[in-house]
């Protein structure tokens, strides 16, 4: 009988796991593919994960013809994995109509947030108004994205002759998943975590990270020279929503995209933590 012979199979691959055991060695940076020898498990700290999820995808094929749908995935999840490769992300996914990327070491936190803002950003200025263009239809799109930080544990898995993913064992891919389904649209939102590091960065990053630049539209103003008593505090700060299981208490928000004048000059010196020449 098939059930039988199931369970035969699986007794096996779990007595033959035994005898093998478990080994995890820390690794510093995050893997383009983990480790395919049997029981041998990485540990990376300090993973930085986005997550961008195509926000009402659930509607969108009931709301527009099949064509116009796989359209919108399709350009969804070019721009996005377009935008992880520039940012250097060391490993990129796509988990249906969501995609993720992480970014290992101490300044992971602040790659991923200059990515998640361009993420967004990239969705409202180019994505949304070439899926207008070609699929002629009404539909928005939209994105929400996702940032949390921790440690994960990562290895392939899957059976002889068969493809293997790579698994990641820990909260942050999940929870920054969770929040790009929290986030409101065209919206970054960061766990108290992650964003408790932005506000202890040194002064150049945190004004870039979390302030405006100051020119309020006009493309015209102070930029990075701005204090923070010119310009407008990005980032809310929200409880975060029960029932989704989150592992912290509170979620910050930011709605703005980069501005077209000074964004550049922002997304550098998060980066690099340095003000750019000129």
């Amino acid at each position: 009988m098939i059930l039988d012979e199931i369970s035969t199979a699986v007794v096996a691959q779990l007595n033959d796991q035994a005898k093998l055991g478990v080994q995890v060695i820390d690794q510093a940076e995050v893997p383009e593919t983990g480790p395919a020898s049997r029981g041998l498990w990485w540990r990376i700290p300090n993973v930085t994960a986005v997550f961008a999820d195509l926000k009402g995808s659930t509607a969108l094929s009931s709301s527009v013809s099949p064509e116009a749908a796989a359209l919108a995935y399709t350009y969804f999840i070019r721009a996005m994995t377009v935008v992880l490769e520039r940012f250097s992300a060391g490993y990129v996914d796509i988990q249906g109509d969501g995609i993720f990327g992480l970014f290992g070491g101490q300044r992971s936190m602040f790659h991923a947030a200059a990515c998640a803002i361009t993420m967004r950003s990239q969705v409202e200025k180019v994505v949304a108004v070439r899926f207008k263009k070609d699929a002629s239809v009404q539909w928005k799109l939209e994105v929400g994205v996702g940032i949390d930080q921790g440690t994960l544990l990562v290895r392939q898995l899957g059976l002889k002759g068969t493809k293997r993913n790579e698994v990641w064992a820990g909260k942050t891919v999940n929870m920054a998943a969770k929040l790009s389904s929290a986030a409101g649209p065209n919206q970054v939102a960061a766990s108290d975590r992650v964003f408790a590091g932005y506000e202890r960065a040194a002064k150049l990053r945190q004004q870039a990270l979390i302030w405006s630049c100051g020119c309020g539209g006009r493309n015209r103003g102070p930029g990075l020279s701005a204090s923070t008593g010119q310009a407008s505090r990005l980032w809310a700060k929200q409880a975060a929503p029960k029932g989704l299981g989150l592992d912290f208490g509170s979620v910050y928000t930011r709605r703005a995209g980069w501005c077209e004048r000074h964004g550049a000059e922002f997304c550098e010196a998060i980066i690099t933590g340095q003000r750019p020449a000129r």
